[in-house]
């Protein structure tokens, strides 16, 4: 399970549709009255032999936003929401466990009136026993008075350094910040990455490494356009990775980096 792909997809309309029938469509999707809401278990076709696969919506009046993709998936009774340390008055939850672990939601109405969607995650090595909710969606008034989605995702959350080691090459992917956008540079280095206690006093170099002049990403599927060729952002317990489907590594037929804080050095 732990090798298992869960993509948080925080999916969402950010930018406003040139044609005058989907600006239509969206203005008959907002409405200052209370909002049709429910989450939704949608099966998928499984990528992993012998596992479920599912992706998990949130239905906005007429508009079907996507929030996930996880393995097993199924709606729960209220009677069940403390079992999963969701608030008692949640308005639907849903979720699943399988080969260990498990991924969880619930939508509920928050003290101020707007509705949001949290996430959790549990699985069998975590000590706390806490889920760890955190909010994904909120549905609230926009200033014209409508009800509207506002995703909980910005782009600077993307800052870091993200590695892969490998005994005859590594990889390191470098997100800066810079003003409204961000500097990427891809580094392929000779050799094995030195252990993090020792990376920001060594002599370790990396190279000036190659900019990317593209590197874009559409938050409404979490996937990546690059020089580098398609990617996709990922969160997998707790852990934030980037995959490049193009690039093969030591391990597999794709790249994929994690963020490794060890190196955040580097982005100074």
């Amino acid at each position: 399970m732990k090798n298992s792909l869960i993509f948080l997809c925080f999916c969402f309309l950010l930018s406003a549709c040139n044609s005058n029938s989907t600006n239509n469509e969206e203005d008959k999707n907002l409405s200052s009255e209370p909002p049709k809401l429910s989450l939704v278990c949608q099966p998928e076709t499984s990528t992993m032999e012998g596992a479920p696969s599912h992706s998990i919506h949130l239905m906005f009046n007429e508009e079907k936003i996507k929030l996930a993709d996880i393995l097993a998936c199924e709606t729960f009774k209220k009677e069940n929401y403390a079992q999963y340390q969701m608030p008692t008055d949640a308005l639907e939850a849903c979720g699943g466990w399988w080969a260990g672990a498990g991924e969880y939601f619930y939508l509920y109405q928050k003290a101020n009136g707007n509705y949001a969607v949290n996430y959790g995650q549990m699985y069998e090595e975590k000590e706390t026993g806490k889920y760890d909710y955190t909010e994904l969606i909120q549905i609230k008034k926009n200033k014209n008075g409508n009800y509207d989605a506002f995703p909980k995702h910005e782009l600077n959350e993307l800052v870091g350094v993200y590695t892969l080691g490998g005994h005859d090459n590594s990889w390191m992917l470098i997100i800066k910040p810079d003003s409204a956008k961000l500097v990427v540079t891809y580094h392929v280095i000779e050799g094995m990455l030195p252990p993090s206690a020792d990376s920001k006093n060594s002599e370790f170099e990396i190279g000036k490494g190659k900019t990317l002049e593209n590197f874009n990403v559409d938050f409404s599927d979490m996937t990546i356009n690059s020089d580098l060729g398609q990617g996709q952002l990922e969160s997998i317990f707790e852990r934030e990775r980037i995959t490049f489907f193009g690039i093969p590594s030591h391990q597999e037929d794709v790249l994929r980096l994690t963020k490794n804080k060890a190196f955040d050095f580097l982005l100074k």
